[in-house]
């Protein structure tokens, strides 16, 4: 298989199951009340970074005793894991929107290189300086993008539209992303004509700049 099928192959598998996980958990949380349920489907994320760092792990004693905390964990705080489920939901939403913000917003800050500028050097090579500033005027709205989803995840979960929030949560985040790309991508035909990227090639790139690519080269 190629590097591009495998490439379309983990992106419709990550959607299958973000779209699974989100449908049990919206039943969990407002249908079913199913605590056993909502803890499940709400640990399944947590369980795989700890699956995947045991595994990637260069000591094994090291993965193999994260695992063992992680299980041990579980063990102690089931019960109030099952009573308390849709704070870890409502803890992972917006600890996930908040650290994407900081993660774009930080390479923002004194000498650092945009975030998006890097993946366009990791895509393209040279970089042209029109492209820069698009590059770094993208990483900022990717910053304030995420900020503002952390911002009303909370405004939904603390005035008590639970309902809407797991809306907003479960079925409205992943699209609104998507929705990002799209109107990124339509921008850039007009602002950059003639220098485009597909969806793919920033999931190369976010890969290689993941991997242990320097992200913060001195621009």
């Amino acid at each position: 298989m190629s590097a591009t099928l495998r490439a379309r192959a983990v992106v419709v598998a990550l959607i299958l199951a973000s779209l699974a996980g989100a449908a049990f958990a919206h039943y969990a949380m407002t249908v079913g009340r199913s605590p056993t349920l909502g803890a499940l489907v709400a640990l399944a994320p947590v369980a795989i970074l700890v699956a995947v760092f045991a595994r990637r792990s260069r000591h094994r004693l090291l993965g193999l005793a994260a695992v063992a905390a992680f299980a041990g964990l579980l063990w102690a705080g089931w019960d109030v894991l099952e009573s308390n489920f849709p704070s870890v939901y409502f803890l992972q939403h917006v600890g996930t929107n908040l650290l994407l913000g900081a993660m774009f917003g930080r390479t923002l800050a004194g000498n650092r290189e945009p975030l998006v500028t890097r993946f366009a050097r990791l895509v393209h090579g040279t970089v042209p300086a029109v492209v820069e500033r698009y590059t770094r005027q993208v990483t900022l709205a990717w910053a304030v993008f995420f900020l503002a989803m952390a911002a009303l995840s909370c405004a939904l979960y603390f005035s008590g539209s639970f309902a809407a929030w797991s809306v907003l949560a479960n079925f409205l985040t992943l699209p609104a992303v998507a929705a990002m790309f799209a109107v990124e991508y339509l921008v850039r035909r007009r602002a950059l004509p003639g220098w485009h990227g597909t969806f793919l090639d920033g999931i190369r790139a976010f890969s290689r700049h993941s991997s242990g690519a320097p992200s913060e080269a001195p621009r």
